[in-house]
């Protein structure tokens, strides 16, 4: 079988940067996601820029500052200045009559801006997208006019075009400090409670990283990180892949349809 293995979140913080580094080096991780809105961006483009990774990026509306002029996007940010978080999204959702509240013309705004932000650090377009924590039909949209813009294909789009299996997760929601400091992710992988085994191919979406105290201020997702790290770097995991003869790939490895997009 094949199987796809992604980290999400490089450049939220250093220390996250730093674990996914780790988790590609010396790992199975074979793709990440960039945030570009960060103030740690600049330095994780520098970190990333002679890996050889699938390098895509993390559209991200609900963490940090914005990179688009925050005059042109008033709705989707709070009084200072810091994007709405993903909570507060879906709480301003169920008070809309549409229950999708985002404005499309912002959102593309800032799209766009954090494509273009991707391009200007890293020297290249982003080999995919992929939606942060918070999705509507509007941020879909978006997504799909950026696809075409940018002729990039979108995670998850293509990862069903190619008929791909998505390993079942170990996050929940909410997921408190107590639950991930219980979760184990290495056991979760290696014993398939994933249900992936058996598929032509499959994809596994976890979060490596180290923690930094910047990190506790943009998400809810801290102490798992170093749980999906050690899994992705644990000879257990290198050792369930080689057994049940899995090949390890990348959205590079994946058709991509503009028109699905």
């Amino acid at each position: 079988m094949k199987l796809l293995i992604q980290s999400d979140d490089y450049g939220i913080t250093e220390a996250v940067s730093c674990g996914i580094i780790k988790a590609i080096t010396e790992g199975v991780v074979r793709c990440t996601g960039m945030f570009t809105n960060m103030p740690s961006s600049k330095k994780a483009a520098e970190m990333i820029k002679d890996i050889d990774v699938c390098l895509g990026i993390d559209i991200n509306f609900v963490a940090g500052k914005p990179v688009a002029d925050p005059k042109l996007i008033p709705s989707m940010i709070r009084s200072d200045g810091f994007f709405y978080d993903s909570r507060q999204r879906r709480q301003l959702d169920k008070e809309c009559e549409s229950h999708d509240h985002v404005n499309y013309e912002e959102a593309l705004i800032e799209g766009r801006a954090q494509v273009e932000r991707f391009i200007e650090l890293n020297g290249k377009k982003p080999e995919y997208l992929h939606g942060h924590a918070y999705g509507s039909p509007t941020t879909a949209k978006v997504m799909e006019t950026l696809s075409k813009e940018y002729n990039i294909g979108i995670s998850h789009t293509m990862l069903d075009a190619n008929q791909a299996k998505m390993a079942k997760s170990w996050y929940t929601v909410p997921f408190t400090l107590e639950q991930q400091m219980a979760c184990n992710t290495k056991e979760f992988l290696t014993h398939d409670k994933g249900e992936i085994l058996g598929s032509e191919i499959a994809a596994i979406i976890s979060h490596c990283g180290y923690i930094d105290a910047p990190l506790f201020d943009v998400t809810s997702f801290t102490v798992i990180r170093t749980k999906d790290l050690e899994a992705m770097t644990s000879p257990e995991m290198k050792q369930w892949i080689k057994e049940n003869n899995i090949e390890l790939i990348s959205y590079r490895d994946l058709d991509f349809n503009p028109a699905l997009s």
